[in-house]
């Protein structure tokens, strides 16, 4: 009889124990979002980064690659500082490197820890007028415009995550297919955007590649998670001032990792074609020439192709576009080429031989090359901006090729 009165009365203590709950402020996460309310939220997390006068924005990168054969991994620390006066630290660290550049404003140092070299340059004063470049550049310019880049997504079901030791309430956005992405359809590729609805704020991203063809076992999963969001706050002088101790080593320039190439003759490049015939860049010599180093594994280099083809396309007369694969196999970069018909000139470097002269980098690098053979400016990245830049360099230095209404002269920052 005792037990049949517990049974009558637990709905009634589950409905006390409920409102408790609710009168404490604690909130439980919406079934779901509205499109309204992920644009409302786009817009104001973008205006989060727009509106920060400095900022630390720490993030990691785990990466995970699964083939039939292998399973490869590797993860990534970066770190980005910026304040008003030129100001900004940029650091980026995995197994292969460490690498950072300091401004305190007037000097320029960039320093890899593991070798103890550093360089050092005056800071170039007119990139940016509130100067916060190059810690406002590369993702941190994304995040700027995360509203337009994720303003076509969907929203998911809202999800509560884990970031750095708290719980996170979280709307969720799938990203909008890239227009840039040709499909493949042996592949699928989801970007997913987890937005902190507290605080405005991106706090991770997770990227997903996958084969959808049963006797093809592959998989590229990318997790990243913003670790430090920090707005408008103090900032340590120490953080942007380079102090270099008796065992670290001056050096002019590097001997590899990225070497600055703007305003000077071109490097030799020497490789072969995808279907081995000798090649020398020197051949192009007294025409307009976009360099492009990439590799079938990298995402935003095979989002790149459409965009080249349609520079070939129109100006395939008058531009030379060559292509360097960095891929270890170039029987990949020969499917891929072929099954898009890029007809353009494709080289193979599947052992890296190019950074000797060119310097080593992340990809996609591109660099677009003028007529008398110097390097008028270069990219990591392409995407609908940089194709701007690359239109405007080229009627700059050639009239002949259509302007560009609004585009500012990039070889002239």
């Amino acid at each position: 009889m005792k037990t049949l009165r517990w049974f009558r009365l637990l709905p009634m203590l589950l409905s006390i124990s409920i409102s408790a709950i609710s009168q404490t402020g604690t909130k439980a996460a919406p079934i779901s979002d509205s499109p309204e309310a992920m644009q409302k939220l786009l817009a104001e997390t973008a205006a989060t980064y727009r509106n920060a006068k400095s900022y630390r924005i720490n993030r990691e990168t785990v990466e995970v690659v699964r083939g039939e054969y292998s399973t490869v991994s590797n993860r990534t620390w970066e770190k980005k500082a910026a304040a008003p006066g030129y100001r900004y630290r940029v650091e980026i660290k995995d197994d292969w490197g460490w690498s950072i550049v300091q401004s305190d404003g007037t000097t320029e140092w960039s320093w890899y820890p593991w070798r103890k070299q550093y360089a050092e340059q005056s800071v170039d004063r007119s990139a940016d007028p509130e100067g916060l470049e190059p810690g406002d550049g590369g993702f941190v310019l994304w995040l700027k415009q995360i509203d337009k880049k994720l303003a076509n997504g969907r929203v998911l079901a809202p999800q509560t995550i884990t970031v750095g030791g708290r719980r996170v309430n979280c709307m969720v956005i799938l990203g909008p297919p890239s227009p840039r992405q040709q499909p493949d359809p042996s592949l699928q590729e989801d970007h997913t955007y987890f937005l902190d609805r507290d605080s405005n704020i991106l706090v991770q991203e997770q990227w997903a590649t996958r084969s959808t063809v049963p006797e093809h076992t592959y998989s590229n999963t990318r997790t990243i998670t913003y670790t430090l969001n920090e707005f408008n706050a103090p900032m340590p002088e120490s953080l942007f001032k380079f102090v270099a101790k008796p065992e670290i080593e001056r050096v002019e320039k590097f001997d590899s990792g990225l070497i600055a190439l703007v305003g000077k003759t071109v490097p030799p490049l020497k490789l072969k074609t995808l279907d081995n015939k000798d090649f020398d860049l020197e051949s192009l010599h007294g025409k307009p020439i976009l360099v492009d180093f990439w590799a079938t594994w990298c995402v935003p280099c095979r989002e790149s192709m459409p965009h080249l083809e349609k520079l070939y396309t129109e100006y395939k007369d008058k531009l030379a576009i060559v292509s360097v694969s960095k891929d270890d196999d170039p029987e990949d970069a020969v499917r891929f080429v072929t099954r898009h018909n890029y007809s353009w000139v494709h080289l193979s470097d599947p052992r890296w031989e190019s950074d000797r002269k060119w310097g080593s980098s992340g990809i996609p690098r591109m660099l677009l090359i003028g007529k008398d053979g110097k390097v008028l400016f270069e990219s990591d990245g392409f995407d609908e901006v940089e194709e701007v830049k690359i239109r405007a360099a080229l009627h700059n230095m050639d009239p002949s090729f259509p302007a560009v209404v609004g585009a500012k002269d990039v070889t002239k920052e």
